[in-house]
Protein backbone atom coordinates (compact mmCIF):
# COMPACT_ATOMS: atom_id res chain seq x y z
CA UNK A 1 0.00 0.00 0.00
CA UNK A 2 1.44 3.62 -0.87
CA UNK A 3 1.90 5.74 1.81
CA UNK A 4 -0.62 8.73 1.15
CA UNK A 5 2.43 11.64 1.59
CA UNK A 6 4.85 9.59 -1.67
CA UNK A 7 3.09 11.10 -4.75
CA UNK A 8 3.09 14.73 -2.68
CA UNK A 9 7.25 14.05 -2.03
CA UNK A 10 7.45 13.29 -5.53
CA UNK A 11 6.44 16.34 -7.27
CA UNK A 12 7.75 18.36 -4.33
CA UNK A 13 11.30 16.39 -5.74
CA UNK A 14 10.21 17.14 -9.03
CA UNK A 15 9.65 21.01 -8.16
CA UNK A 16 12.92 21.36 -6.92
CA UNK A 17 14.91 20.27 -9.33
CA UNK A 18 13.34 22.70 -11.98
CA UNK A 19 14.26 25.54 -9.73
CA UNK A 20 17.54 25.48 -11.32
CA UNK A 21 19.03 26.09 -14.64
CA UNK A 22 20.64 23.47 -17.30
CA UNK A 23 24.15 23.95 -18.49
CA UNK A 24 22.19 24.68 -21.80
CA UNK A 25 20.08 27.34 -20.53
CA UNK A 26 22.89 29.04 -18.80
CA UNK A 27 24.91 29.13 -22.07
CA UNK A 28 21.98 30.55 -24.33
CA UNK A 29 21.72 33.09 -21.58
CA UNK A 30 25.16 34.40 -21.86
CA UNK A 31 25.16 33.94 -25.68
CA UNK A 32 21.81 36.39 -25.48
CA UNK A 33 23.75 38.56 -23.29
CA UNK A 34 26.53 38.96 -25.47
CA UNK A 35 24.78 39.84 -28.53
CA UNK A 36 23.05 42.36 -26.62
CA UNK A 37 26.02 43.87 -25.67
CA UNK A 38 27.04 43.95 -29.30
CA UNK A 39 24.62 45.61 -30.17
CA UNK A 40 24.99 48.49 -27.78
CA UNK A 41 28.41 49.15 -28.13
CA UNK A 42 27.81 48.92 -32.15
CA UNK A 43 25.26 51.71 -31.27
CA UNK A 44 26.92 53.83 -29.11
CA UNK A 45 30.00 53.29 -31.97
CA UNK A 46 27.72 54.15 -34.60
CA UNK A 47 26.45 57.66 -32.44
CA UNK A 48 29.59 58.64 -31.83
CA UNK A 49 30.82 58.32 -35.53
CA UNK A 50 27.81 60.54 -36.76
CA UNK A 51 28.43 63.35 -34.08
CA UNK A 52 31.99 62.89 -35.34
CA UNK A 53 30.97 63.62 -39.01
CA UNK A 54 28.27 66.32 -37.85
CA UNK A 55 30.67 68.00 -36.12
CA UNK A 56 33.62 67.94 -38.57
CA UNK A 57 31.34 68.77 -41.69
CA UNK A 58 30.07 72.11 -39.67
CA UNK A 59 33.47 73.21 -39.03
CA UNK A 60 34.41 72.39 -43.07
CA UNK A 61 31.37 74.74 -43.77
CA UNK A 62 32.84 77.65 -41.70
CA UNK A 63 36.56 77.15 -43.45
CA UNK A 64 35.30 77.00 -46.85
CA UNK A 65 33.43 80.28 -46.71
CA UNK A 66 36.61 81.80 -44.60
CA UNK A 67 38.52 80.48 -47.41
CA UNK A 68 35.92 82.11 -50.29
CA UNK A 69 36.25 85.54 -48.81
CA UNK A 70 40.42 85.87 -48.90
CA UNK A 71 40.31 87.64 -52.95
CA UNK A 72 38.26 90.05 -51.07
CA UNK A 73 41.81 91.69 -49.30
CA UNK A 74 44.14 90.01 -51.74
CA UNK A 75 43.96 91.16 -54.95
CA UNK A 76 41.08 89.54 -56.39
CA UNK A 77 42.99 85.79 -55.44
CA UNK A 78 42.85 82.87 -53.36
CA UNK A 79 44.76 82.77 -50.63
CA UNK A 80 47.68 80.27 -51.29
CA UNK A 81 47.58 77.19 -49.59
CA UNK A 82 51.56 77.39 -48.89
CA UNK A 83 54.06 80.18 -49.27
CA UNK A 84 55.45 83.09 -48.22
CA UNK A 85 52.76 85.72 -48.36
CA UNK A 86 55.40 88.85 -47.33
CA UNK A 87 53.20 89.35 -44.42
CA UNK A 88 54.11 89.05 -40.65
CA UNK A 89 51.75 87.27 -38.93
CA UNK A 90 50.72 88.77 -35.19
CA UNK A 91 48.48 85.39 -34.38
CA UNK A 92 46.01 86.08 -30.84
CA UNK A 93 47.89 85.20 -27.62
CA UNK A 94 51.12 84.66 -29.75
CA UNK A 95 54.34 86.49 -30.73
CA UNK A 96 54.59 87.70 -34.13
CA UNK A 97 55.77 85.62 -36.56
CA UNK A 98 57.67 86.25 -40.20
CA UNK A 99 56.58 85.62 -43.01
CA UNK A 100 59.36 82.88 -44.31
CA UNK A 101 59.11 80.65 -40.89
CA UNK A 102 57.40 77.30 -41.67
CA UNK A 103 54.08 78.26 -39.33
CA UNK A 104 53.46 81.28 -41.36
CA UNK A 105 53.45 79.35 -44.86
CA UNK A 106 50.94 76.84 -43.94
CA UNK A 107 47.16 78.48 -44.41
CA UNK A 108 45.58 78.18 -40.98
CA UNK A 109 47.39 80.93 -39.12
CA UNK A 110 46.79 83.10 -42.54
CA UNK A 111 42.96 81.90 -42.54
CA UNK A 112 42.42 82.50 -39.00
CA UNK A 113 41.39 86.31 -39.43
CA UNK A 114 38.42 85.55 -41.32
CA UNK A 115 37.54 82.88 -38.62
CA UNK A 116 37.74 85.58 -35.82
CA UNK A 117 40.75 84.01 -35.09
CA UNK A 118 39.66 81.09 -33.35
CA UNK A 119 41.63 78.38 -33.98
CA UNK A 120 39.53 76.14 -32.45
CA UNK A 121 37.39 75.99 -35.58
CA UNK A 122 39.95 74.24 -37.92
CA UNK A 123 39.99 71.18 -35.10
CA UNK A 124 37.02 69.10 -35.26
CA UNK A 125 35.87 65.59 -33.79
CA UNK A 126 39.11 63.72 -32.93
CA UNK A 127 41.12 66.33 -32.92
CA UNK A 128 39.44 68.56 -30.55
CA UNK A 129 41.26 67.31 -27.65
CA UNK A 130 44.36 67.69 -30.03
CA UNK A 131 44.01 71.51 -29.66
CA UNK A 132 43.09 71.71 -26.56
CA UNK A 133 45.81 69.86 -24.97
CA UNK A 134 48.84 70.80 -27.26
CA UNK A 135 47.46 73.36 -30.80
CA UNK A 136 46.18 75.73 -28.80
CA UNK A 137 49.22 76.57 -27.30
CA UNK A 138 51.72 76.90 -30.04
CA UNK A 139 50.91 78.33 -33.39
CA UNK A 140 53.74 75.88 -34.76
CA UNK A 141 51.34 72.64 -33.73
CA UNK A 142 48.08 74.39 -34.72
CA UNK A 143 50.07 74.81 -38.32
CA UNK A 144 50.53 71.66 -38.66
CA UNK A 145 48.07 69.46 -37.79
CA UNK A 146 44.34 70.81 -38.39
CA UNK A 147 41.62 68.61 -39.24
CA UNK A 148 41.67 70.12 -42.70
CA UNK A 149 44.14 69.25 -45.36
CA UNK A 150 44.12 71.94 -48.54
CA UNK A 151 44.57 70.82 -51.77
CA UNK A 152 47.17 73.38 -52.36
CA UNK A 153 48.68 72.21 -55.41
CA UNK A 154 45.76 73.24 -57.46
CA UNK A 155 43.72 75.36 -55.41
CA UNK A 156 45.57 78.54 -54.45
CA UNK A 157 49.35 77.39 -55.05
CA UNK A 158 51.62 75.43 -53.37
CA UNK A 159 55.00 77.43 -53.06
CA UNK A 160 57.67 75.53 -52.28
CA UNK A 161 59.64 75.62 -55.26
CA UNK A 162 58.51 72.69 -56.85
CA UNK A 163 57.37 71.51 -60.41
CA UNK A 164 53.77 72.82 -59.55
CA UNK A 165 54.69 76.04 -57.86
CA UNK A 166 52.48 79.37 -59.55
CA UNK A 167 55.73 81.14 -58.89
CA UNK A 168 52.66 84.32 -57.86
CA UNK A 169 51.67 84.27 -61.32
CA UNK A 170 50.49 81.40 -63.59
CA UNK A 171 51.83 80.27 -66.84
CA UNK A 172 55.52 81.62 -65.25
CA UNK A 173 58.24 78.90 -65.76
CA UNK A 174 58.43 77.26 -62.13
CA UNK A 175 62.40 77.06 -60.87
CA UNK A 176 62.77 73.68 -62.40
CA UNK A 177 62.17 75.36 -65.94
CA UNK A 178 58.67 73.49 -66.08
CA UNK A 179 56.02 75.82 -67.44
CA UNK A 180 52.55 75.00 -66.62
CA UNK A 181 49.60 76.16 -68.36
CA UNK A 182 47.28 78.77 -67.10
CA UNK A 183 44.77 76.51 -66.31
CA UNK A 184 46.72 74.29 -64.23
CA UNK A 185 45.94 76.72 -61.07
CA UNK A 186 42.80 78.07 -59.79
CA UNK A 187 44.02 80.89 -58.34
CA UNK A 188 41.17 83.33 -58.73
CA UNK A 189 37.37 82.70 -58.65
CA UNK A 190 36.99 82.91 -62.59
CA UNK A 191 39.76 80.27 -63.17
CA UNK A 192 37.46 77.88 -61.65
CA UNK A 193 35.95 75.24 -64.74
CA UNK A 194 33.87 73.16 -62.24
CA UNK A 195 33.75 74.83 -58.72
CA UNK A 196 30.50 72.52 -57.77
CA UNK A 197 33.16 69.32 -58.70
CA UNK A 198 36.40 71.00 -57.36
CA UNK A 199 37.90 69.74 -53.54
CA UNK A 200 39.56 72.95 -51.27
CA UNK A 201 39.63 70.89 -48.40
CA UNK A 202 39.40 67.34 -46.63
CA UNK A 203 39.61 65.40 -43.36
CA UNK A 204 43.17 64.58 -43.39
CA UNK A 205 45.18 62.35 -41.18
CA UNK A 206 48.71 62.20 -39.99
CA UNK A 207 51.02 60.02 -37.86
CA UNK A 208 51.04 60.35 -34.31
CA UNK A 209 53.12 63.33 -33.00
CA UNK A 210 55.67 62.27 -29.67
CA UNK A 211 54.08 64.58 -27.64
CA UNK A 212 50.66 62.76 -28.29
CA UNK A 213 50.14 59.66 -29.08
CA UNK A 214 47.33 59.65 -31.47
CA UNK A 215 46.63 59.94 -35.39
CA UNK A 216 46.18 63.92 -35.85
CA UNK A 217 45.10 66.16 -39.26
CA UNK A 218 47.40 67.57 -41.66
CA UNK A 219 47.57 70.86 -43.22
CA UNK A 220 47.75 69.90 -47.11
CA UNK A 221 45.90 66.72 -48.74
CA UNK A 222 47.72 65.68 -51.84
CA UNK A 223 45.62 64.70 -55.41
CA UNK A 224 45.51 60.52 -56.60
CA UNK A 225 48.51 62.09 -59.30
CA UNK A 226 51.11 64.87 -58.70
CA UNK A 227 53.45 66.15 -61.25
CA UNK A 228 56.44 65.09 -59.39
CA UNK A 229 55.29 61.51 -60.26
CA UNK A 230 53.98 60.24 -57.02
CA UNK A 231 50.64 59.01 -57.17
CA UNK A 232 48.49 57.17 -54.53
CA UNK A 233 48.48 53.83 -53.16
CA UNK A 234 45.62 51.18 -51.45
CA UNK A 235 44.02 53.62 -48.55
CA UNK A 236 46.39 52.48 -45.01
CA UNK A 237 44.89 55.01 -41.97
CA UNK A 238 48.86 53.93 -40.64
CA UNK A 239 50.47 55.42 -43.88
CA UNK A 240 48.66 58.71 -43.75
CA UNK A 241 50.68 59.40 -46.98
CA UNK A 242 49.29 55.70 -48.83
CA UNK A 243 46.20 58.44 -50.01
CA UNK A 244 47.48 62.20 -49.84
CA UNK A 245 47.12 62.39 -46.44
CA UNK A 246 43.09 62.03 -47.07
CA UNK A 247 41.68 60.60 -44.20
CA UNK A 248 38.68 58.06 -44.87
CA UNK A 249 37.96 58.13 -41.33
CA UNK A 250 33.54 58.79 -41.21
CA UNK A 251 32.57 55.87 -42.49
CA UNK A 252 34.83 55.03 -45.20
CA UNK A 253 34.29 58.40 -46.47
CA UNK A 254 36.08 61.99 -46.24
CA UNK A 255 34.44 65.38 -45.15
CA UNK A 256 35.35 67.63 -48.35
CA UNK A 257 34.64 71.65 -49.38
CA UNK A 258 34.65 72.47 -52.89
CA UNK A 259 35.35 76.17 -54.12
CA UNK A 260 31.07 76.45 -54.40
CA UNK A 261 31.31 76.59 -50.77
CA UNK A 262 29.25 73.13 -50.54
CA UNK A 263 30.46 69.96 -48.40
CA UNK A 264 29.71 66.47 -48.29
CA UNK A 265 30.87 63.18 -47.60
CA UNK A 266 33.56 61.33 -50.43
CA UNK A 267 34.16 57.82 -50.46
CA UNK A 268 37.44 56.28 -51.99
CA UNK A 269 36.90 56.24 -55.46
CA UNK A 270 34.92 59.22 -55.81
CA UNK A 271 38.20 60.53 -54.01
CA UNK A 272 40.20 58.91 -56.89
CA UNK A 273 38.65 60.66 -59.63
CA UNK A 274 41.27 63.72 -60.62
CA UNK A 275 38.19 65.86 -62.06
CA UNK A 276 37.40 66.95 -58.55
CA UNK A 277 40.89 67.66 -57.80
CA UNK A 278 43.02 69.51 -61.20
CA UNK A 279 40.91 72.05 -62.76
CA UNK A 280 42.58 70.65 -66.31
CA UNK A 281 41.19 67.01 -65.69
CA UNK A 282 37.55 69.13 -65.17
CA UNK A 283 38.00 71.15 -68.83
CA UNK A 284 39.43 67.87 -70.25
CA UNK A 285 37.11 65.59 -68.81
CA UNK A 286 39.66 62.80 -67.77
CA UNK A 287 38.90 61.34 -64.63
CA UNK A 288 42.76 59.73 -64.84
CA UNK A 289 44.68 63.32 -65.86
CA UNK A 290 47.97 63.47 -65.65
CA UNK A 291 49.31 65.68 -68.87
CA UNK A 292 50.39 68.34 -66.89
CA UNK A 293 51.37 70.63 -70.12
CA UNK A 294 48.20 69.64 -72.07
CA UNK A 295 46.47 73.28 -72.70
Amino acid sequence: MRHPNTSASAANVRHAKRKGFSLVEILVVIAVIGILGGIAVAGVEKVRQSAQTSAETSAARQVIQAYLMTPIDNKGRFMMGYGDAGKTLYPEGFSPITSDAEDAKRYPLRLAPLLENNLQTLFAGRDLRYYHEVASKSPYAASLNPSFGMNSVFVGGHCDGRIYDPGYEPGRWSRDQTKMPNSFWVLRPADAYSPSKLIVFTSSLYSPPADYGEPVGFYRVNPPKLPTGTSWGSYNPDIPASMGYVSLEHGGRTVAAHLDGHVDLLDGEQLRDMRRWSNQAAIFDDPNFSDWTRQ
